[in-house]
């Protein structure tokens, strides 16, 4: 089993003037920090105009300074929000990353769950699903046709051209879904995808069968790229400290925080479910008033494995739990909130001491199989 770091790169009220460049170079120092320590990978989010929830939005930009500033560790791209690029685009950020990092990108894709996003780049919501599957589909073909051209229902490219530079992994670098929704995970299935799965607001049992699923799903898949990747990717909030109790009161607030905001973002695009049914599945999160989280749904996230906060044995129970749900990578998710650098610099000593000697001897399920590139059906696939 593989494990790594989570990051939407977030920084809370009330802001120093200087807030905006400390979030990011002590972002670097925990990733290079977990770069000595043998974590398997980072991931950091494509997002906009989140104020504190998020400040990442050009992490193609960070993560080529992160392929700089790090020699093993894998550099997650997840996700590119597919909707608000235009695909070609994409191709060549994914591919030049590649190249700047000695072949050790993840490529994540998604479609954006707040409407601050959706708002600012004038794009509806009921668009942002085949806006998606016609450049996933596209991209690959961009890395092995030369000359590419297309003519999409978004996006069109014609005369034919050279898309350049390719990824130096070949056939090329793995490639990822984020899911939310319970079709997303049937959706990444047919199309040969890795799934990143977040589970705050789930019970594991229903992650589990929505995994399950996936895994029955992916046997009969028709690749977009030339290859399967049969991966699961699972993250854990939380907070590991040398003290258990002074840890879990530190973390308390802060998950409290990102649950309430988090809520409240999603509430806002739960709302066009009444005109897109690809976003209903969000109507749950639009029924949480932010003010009634309280520490009784700290309690339950807790009691539910959907956070680890205390002492690396912590870390390395709600890891097993995810591991038998069907996990082949738990991504720790640690900076969010206020919780300081400090402690979050001790958590990933912590994790990379004790916790991942531990995860590595475990055996998982998925993996990356190479296929023969599928005839071009991107009409009846978006």
């Amino acid at each position: 089993m593989k494990a790594g770091l989570m990051y939407e790169i977030e920084s809370v009220k009330p802001h120093a003037p200087d807030h905006e460049y400390r979030v990011f170079w002590e972002t670097m120092a925990q990733i290079e920090l977990a770069d000595r320590l043998g974590f398997d990978s980072v991931w950091t989010v494509e997002h906009h105009f989140l104020n504190e929830f998020s400040y990442c939005s050009a992490p193609e930009v960070f993560l080529a300074c992160v392929t700089q500033r790090t020699r093993q560790i894998r550099i997650g791209h997840g996700v590119v929000v597919l909707p608000f690029n235009h695909p070609v685009r994409v191709a060549e950020r994914i591919a030049v990353l590649d190249i700047m990092s000695n072949g050790r990108v993840e490529f994540g894709t998604g479609r954006a769950t707040t409407m601050d996003e959706l708002h600012g780049f004038g794009v509806r919501p009921e668009e942002t699903r085949p806006r998606w599957a016609e450049a996933v589909e596209a991209i690959p073909r961009m890395w092995r046709e030369d000359p590419f051209t297309m003519r999409g229902k978004y996006w069109t490219v014609e005369p034919p051209v050279s898309i350049i530079p390719k990824p130096i992994q070949k056939p090329h670098p793995p490639m990822w879904v984020a899911a939310t929704n319970p079709d997303t995970f049937l959706l990444a299935a047919e199309r040969g995808l890795g799934v990143l799965c977040f589970t705050l607001g789930v019970e594991l049992p229903q992650v589990g069968e929505r995994l399950q699923l996936y895994r029955e799903r992916i046997k009969h898949a028709h690749p977009v790229g030339q290859t399967i990747n049969n991966q699961i990717s699972m993250n854990i909030m939380g907070l590991i400290g040398d003290d258990a109790r002074e840890t879990e009161q530190i973390a308390r607030e802060a998950v409290l925080w990102y649950v309430r905001k988090g809520f409240e973002l999603v509430s806002t695009v739960a709302q066009s479910a009444n005109v897109d049914e690809s976003y209903k599945y969000l109507n749950t999160a639009a029924r949480f008033d932010p003010a009634q989280i309280t520490r009784d749904y700290y309690e339950f996230l807790k009691e539910g494995d959907l956070v680890a906060v205390g002492g690396p044995d912590e870390a390395l129970r709600v890891a097993r739990k995810y591991c038998e749900t069907g996990a082949d990578q738990v991504l720790f998710f640690l900076q969010y909130g206020a919780i300081p650098h400090e402690r979050i610099m001790r958590s990933i000593e912590l994790i990379g001491e004790h916790v991942l000697p531990e995860i590595h001897s475990w055996q998982t399920e998925g993996g990356i199989t190479p296929v023969e590139p599928a005839p071009h059906h991107a009409a009846a696939r978006a």
